[in-house]
């Protein structure tokens, strides 16, 4: 913070807050809705991200949003996802003055995000996601650390993140895969290949699915560099569904670093037709996701648990909402979805 507070000093932002709490950060993202500045940067990870979005979006409920209102997000945290997202420099100097540039010259951009619903609760996030990936949130909680107060919390930091995912995997008490039913409405299933892709549209698909995961985003990038949703398209009015098909742990391991680095068309070319599994992609507006037993998922890294619904199923739904909020964004991320904007005879809309 006193590094933070210097810094800005010399670019002449008028307001730093730091937060007491989960409820004075919701507060005064909420003023920040009604006020007359337009412009707010969130320093942490992807759960204050979380926070200062779903914030902003009970406001705009509320009829509290002003227009113009815009955020943009300081790297604060272990894994910095959206900021990976949206291509955010590292280091706080090259931060301050990236966000700089970008608001002297207005660079903000409409993007999408999922409304994820269970139940009567609700949040807007930009990845959700099913199976292995909350099998090790749920592992991670349980490891605690003392505040000097006393209070126990659960512990953070990639180590952690780390820790948990490998006790998970060769955990044999875990099962690999979960069994879903789900309904895809308004999309296509987008097969892609490293010689050939292939894509066929679809008003409705009802499926049952066994993946090691799901994962449903409308950025590409979970924790730490994790390309999970690699052909995501921020603005684009959709959300892309990835389901992870693999049937054994071993074709994990030997995949990790593609895997990770979001080359599924490798990762495809090697498991396609073998019957050992294959990574779907989908684009679509809604979808359902339900269990007749109770199953957990997260939002933007949250642990979150399915209620169940009027069928008595355990479920999730998750819709798009096209370009819902502004972020401000770095000057070569704007010009990707503004190449013409400085053509002379080019319109660009």
């Amino acid at each position: 913070m006193k590094t933070l507070r210097r810094l800005v000093k010399r670019v002449s932002i008028p307001t730093v807050i730091e937060s007491r709490s989960a409820d004075h950060f919701e507060e005064e993202v909420r003023r920040f809705c009604g006020g007359q500045d337009r412009h707010l940067l969130v320093w942490g990870g992807d759960g204050t991200a979380h926070m200062a979005i779903n914030a902003m979006m009970r406001a705009r409920r509320d009829g509290e949003l002003l227009p113009g209102k815009s955020l943009g997000f300081l790297r604060g945290g272990t894994g910095n996802g959206i900021q990976d997202s949206y291509e955010v420099p590292r280091g706080i100097g090259k931060q301050i003055a990236t966000y700089r540039e970008s608001l002297l010259h207005g660079y903000t951009i409409d993007v999408d995000l999922i409304l994820v619903q269970t139940g009567e609760q609700s949040w807007y996030s930009q990845l959700a996601g099913f199976g292995f990936d909350v099998d090790v949130l749920r592992a991670r909680e349980k490891q605690k650390k003392r505040l000097p107060d006393g209070t126990e919390v659960a512990a953070s930091g990639g180590f952690r993140y780390v820790v948990s995912g490998v006790g998970q995997f060769f955990d044999p008490r875990i099962p690999l895969r979960h069994r879903y039913e789900v309904e895809l409405r308004h999309g296509k299933y987008a097969y892609r290949g490293t010689r050939v892709n292939a894509e066929f549209a679809f008003r409705e698909i009802q499926r049952t699915v066994e993946p090691a995961m799901m994962e449903v985003g409308t950025r590409p990038y979970y924790g730490k560099m994790f390309k999970i949703c690699p052909d995501v398209v921020c603005n684009d009015g959709n959300m892309d569904l990835y389901v992870f098909n693999f049937s054994r742990k071993f074709w994990i391991a030997r995949n990790i670093v593609a895997l990770w680095a979001g080359r599924h068309n490798r990762i495809n070319r090697r498991l396609f037709g073998k019957s050992r599994g294959v990574i779907e992609r989908y684009e679509l507006t809604s979808m359902r996701v339900a269990s007749p037993d109770p199953f957990g998922f997260h939002v933007d890294g949250e642990l979150r648990t399915a209620e169940r619904d009027a069928f008595g199923a355990y479920s999730v739904t998750i819709d798009v909402a096209p370009r819902a909020i502004s972020f401000i964004v770095p000057d070569h991320f704007y010009r990707m979805f503004h190449p013409f904007e400085d053509q002379e005879g080019v319109t660009d809309v």
